[in-house]
């Protein structure tokens, strides 16, 4: 219902809350054709029952979920100095920090350092949206609209049309908001879908993506180039891994050669510290492994087949931890649980999957036992 009369006016007014309209022994009512509407013959007795108001926005708001920091999460000042100087340089606009870099530099992390600081200081709305598809980013935007009441949002519209009134709620509030826009995959299909400058400098926009377009830069957007660990960054980060973790024995003279070994890669180094601590191992024992591991990738992933320069690093660390994971009990089943998850969403899944006869039997058949102590049988889940 979109217009009311008002009490004592013969015009009616807009309403932009949904109201219930029943209708008691209309006539017969006939339409044809396309777009055509029925209409009765008569109404004996119409009622519009205006709905109860609802509580009042609670403030602040968290919408998503922003990563939880890593272990040893290193700072990295001087890259942070980079984006937020990249803020600074224009006073005119808020602008959005496109944080760019091939996959396991970091990227999702450093966004979330930054959404943490903005829950710890109290910022009004924070919103962490998965972009690596579109229609993931106007869904949170249109629940994001109803959660703040955004003017235009109406029950019963289009994702998009209340996702546009969020947009249009974000230019305009004078709420201080973050909008972390993480993993975009698709700049062009993206282009509608970024958050607005702040009218009062209020609000601050974050992207992370593996791209280079040309499209990320315009629209008042700063590129920010995002590589690997520095040598004292990746020195300091397995320091404090292990450290915290009880294991300082295991940080040896060989740390500073394993992170080069790994490329200085984040992500290689926060699977090589895992495994360091599980497997009671040293750096140096932990190189040896690695460098005999990462010989086996030369038929699956050839050095020219590594168009981002670190896949290699990861996959050999990779491969180390699901050796280790495929001994574990239960014996036999990471690889084909795997295999599974590899052709879900990566967005998510039921969990009610995991807990059905299809999922038990298909690890069943598949499992792939690495010793003789494997018990036999099926597969029992309990989730």
């Amino acid at each position: 219902m979109k217009w009311r009369l008002a009490k004592g006016s013969s015009r009616p007014q807009a309403d932009l809350t949904p109201a219930t309209v029943s209708v008691d022994e209309s006539g017969d009512a006939i339409a044809s054709g396309a777009g055509a509407v029925a209409i009765s013959g008569h109404v004996t007795n119409l009622t519009v029952s205006r709905p109860t108001s609802q509580a009042p926005v609670q403030w602040p708001i968290r919408l998503g979920s922003a990563p939880t920091l890593a272990s040893a999460f290193q700072d990295r000042a001087s890259v942070r100095d980079r984006i937020d100087q990249a803020r600074a340089a224009h006073a005119t606009v808020i602008l959005t920090q496109v944080l760019s870099g091939s996959g396991g530099v970091g990227k999702t992390q450093l966004a979330a350092a930054y959404a943490h600081q903005a829950l710890a200081d109290g910022v009004d709305l924070v919103v962490w949206v998965d972009a690596s598809e579109t229609e993931q980013v106007t869904a949170l935007y249109a629940y994001a609209a109803h959660c703040v009441e955004a003017p235009n949002a109406l029950a019963g519209q289009s994702a998009e049309t209340d996702a546009r009134a969020f947009l249009q709620w974000l230019a305009t509030t004078k709420r201080t908001w973050l909008v972390v826009v993480d993993d975009i995959t698709d700049p062009e299909a993206m282009q509608p879908w970024w958050p607005p400058p702040s009218a009062w400098g209020h609000g601050r926009v974050l992207a992370t993506t593996r791209r280079q377009d040309a499209l990320l830069s315009g629209g008042g957007r700063a590129v920010v180039d995002i590589d690997t660990y520095s040598v004292d960054e990746a020195d300091a980060f397995l320091r404090e891994r292990l450290r915290a973790a009880g294991a300082a024995h295991l940080f040896d003279t060989q740390a500073r050669d394993l992170a080069k070994a790994l490329g200085y890669l984040p992500l290689a180094l926060s699977h090589a510290g895992a495994y360091m601590i599980n497997e009671d191992v040293t750096c140096a024992s932990y190189l040896h492994r690695f460098n005999n591991n990462a010989s086996r990738l030369g038929d699956l992933l050839p050095r020219q087949a590594d168009t981002e320069g670190y896949g290699r690093q990861v996959a050999a660390a990779l491969l180390l931890s699901l050796d280790v994971a495929q001994e574990c009990e239960p014996v036999g089943l990471a690889i084909p649980a795997l295999r599974l998850a590899a052709v879900l969403d990566p967005a998510g899944h039921p969990r009610s999957l995991w807990e059905g006869e299809a999922v038990a039997r298909y690890l069943s058949e598949h499992r792939e036992p690495f010793s003789s102590v494997a018990p036999a049988g099926g597969v029992a889940l309990r989730c």
